[in-house]
Formats: structure tokens, C-alpha cells, sequence
């Protein structure tokens, strides 16, 4: 996986350069998104199904940060593939973005395509409170100033009809993080199915804890000493496993609460989107609204 900068950086000044023509990777499915909403525990899941595979690291970030580096570089993250696979694809987090999916599409128009969402509200403190010590944040409206993305990427019903512009409905896994924490297991087997994979596959992530971000202290004094790395290197080690487990599980208070005041105005600006949302997929997501 690439550095943190790396998922929230602006795009390449050469981003919109044509990417040279070549024979397209084998790919079939592609996760689009999104952040901070279980990509982590779905690309640990998939990778070690015998009939998936996926590139070396979790991302590459080509359709949304590095498209100026052409197809055929892309090309070569899927060298690997075995004629045992029978799922190829990569889990992005930026490619359900509107300067990517265009991208996505010219090159593999007939992917299946993964999307999964989580309380857009939550969904974007966590992403302001995971980063904000490596990007010196004081509060989330400095954050959401310095990076407009954070907001928008909760915005998923307009995602969707963008993709639905490229692809058709029933290429479109749509999931919810609700669903990962309720039921772990289920949800890794519609994607199974989805995939048409074996679904029988036991995975050695169910009933692991869902992505939680270590020692926020810790981390904003190494981070000011240059020495992020330290806590990246343990965090996604079998210790850093080990030590979300005991966090999740202990009173230990991570991050400080979202303020009452800001909640009420993430509600106010997703509840519209949420209800289109729920709407389209004919779900129920009125807890997001509250």
C-alpha cells in the first residue's frame, strides 16, 4: 500500500494525458470505493482466495492520481495472473471519483465494479481524524478547507449515476459498512457470488476488527519528528492486528467525539444524497440521517 499522502493528493498536473494504447489487463472486477468504508478488510479478504487475484499492494491510484503514467505501466501490476484466477481486479478507493470513471471505463467498459458505502457523516470524521495529525489539522473545517474530498466522497448516490452513465445496473455491487460489522461473513460471500468465485472460501479475516487507527498521540509527535513510517510499519503488522483488537474491545477513548454542532451540519448537507441513496437501493438508511 502507498503512503497516506498518496489517497488524498492532488491530482498530477499531467493526470489528463491520453494513457498509450495496449492489450488491457485480464481484469474483472474492480472495487471503485470507498474511503475509511472497509477497502483494508476486503482487499486482506480477497487476496488470499485461491481463484482472486490482485496487484502486490492494495492500490495503484492509476485512474484517480497517476493516469499520466500510461495503460501499459497499469498493465504490469497484474504480471501475476495465473489461468487459476479467475477473478483479476485491483481495491481502489478513488475510482468512484467523476475525473476517474470516464478513465475506468474507456479501458475496461465491462468489469463488474464494487462499491461500498458507510454513514457518510462518520465516514468523513474518520477520515479527518485518521489523517489530522499527518497533516497538522486543528479542526474538521480547516480540514474539509484544505481538502474539498473529504466532503464529496460521502456524496455516493452521484457516484453511482456517473458510473450507471459508463456501466450497466447489474455490473454494480453496491455494499454497506454497516453490513461488514454486523456480519462479517455474509458480507465477504456476496462478493464471493458476486465475483463468481468459490464462496465456501473461509477467509482468515472474519472476525478480525474492521480497520481502527492506532495510538493518534503517538502519532502526531512522530509524524513532527518525520517518523510516520514508525507507526505505519506497525500498523499493518499482525501487532497492529493484535492492538486494534484490544482497542476495539477496551474504554480506551481514540479520538475525541464528534462535536454535536458539526454532526448536525454533516446530517443537514448528506441527508438529501442519503435519501436518493436509499431511494435507489431500496434500503433504509434513515439512522444515517440522525
Amino acid at each position: 500500500m502507498q503512503t497516506e499522502r498518496a489517497e488524498i493528493a492532488p491530482e498530477s498536473p499531467e493526470a489528463d494525458k491520453p494513457a498509450a494504447a495496449t492489450q488491457p489487463a485480464p481484469l474483472t472486477f474492480l472495487m471503485v470505493g470507498c474511503q475509511r468504508c472497509g477497502s483494508t478488510w476486503v482487499d486482506k479478504a480477497l487476496r488470499g482466495h485461491p481463484e482472486i487475484y490482485t496487484p502486490p499492494q492494495k492500490q495503484t491510484y492509476f485512474f484517480d492520481l497517476h493516469y499520466d503514467r500510461g495503460i501499459d505501466w497499469y498493465v504490469t501490476n497484474f504480471d501475476g495472473v495465473q489461468p487459476g484466477h479467475k477473478a483479476v481486479g485491483e481495491i481502489a478507493t478513488g475510482y468512484c471519483l467523476p475525473h476517474a470513471i470516464p478513465r475506468m471505463a474507456e479501458h475496461f467498459p465491462d468489469v463488474q465494479l464494487i462499491m461500498s458505502m458507510r454513514n457518510p457523516v462518520d465516514r468523513a470524521y474518520s477520515f479527518y481524524q485518521s489523517r489530522s495529525a499527518k497533516f497538522g489539522w486543528s479542526s474538521f473545517d480547516e480540514a474539509a478547507e484544505a481538502r474539498p474530498e473529504i466532503l464529496e466522497r460521502g456524496r455516493y448516490i452521484e457516484q453511482i449515476e456517473l458510473l450507471l452513465k459508463y456501466y450497466d445496473r447489474d455490473r454494480l455491487l453496491l455494499l454497506f459498512y454497516d453490513d461488514l460489522k454486523a456480519d462479517d461473513r455474509s458480507y465477504l460471500k456476496s462478493i464471493l457470488q458476486f465475483l463468481q468465485v468459490d464462496e465456501t472460501f473461509e477467509s482468515k479475516q472474519i472476525g478480525k476488527v474492521v480497520q481502527v487507527a492506532i495510538f493518534p498521540k503517538l502519532r502526531r509527535r512522530l509524524n513532527r519528528m518525520g517518523l510516520s513510517w514508525a507507526v505505519d510499519l506497525v500498523s499493518k503488522s499482525p501487532l497492529g492486528d493484535l492492538l486494534r483488537k484490544r482497542m476495539k474491545t477496551s474504554k480506551i477513548q481514540r479520538y475525541k467525539p464528534m462535536p454535536d454542532d458539526l454532526r448536525a451540519r454533516l446530517v443537514e448537507y448528506y441527508k438529501p444524497l442519503n435519501d436518493r441513496l436509499a431511494a435507489f437501493a431500496g434500503r433504509d438508511l434513515s439512522h444515517w440521517n440522525k
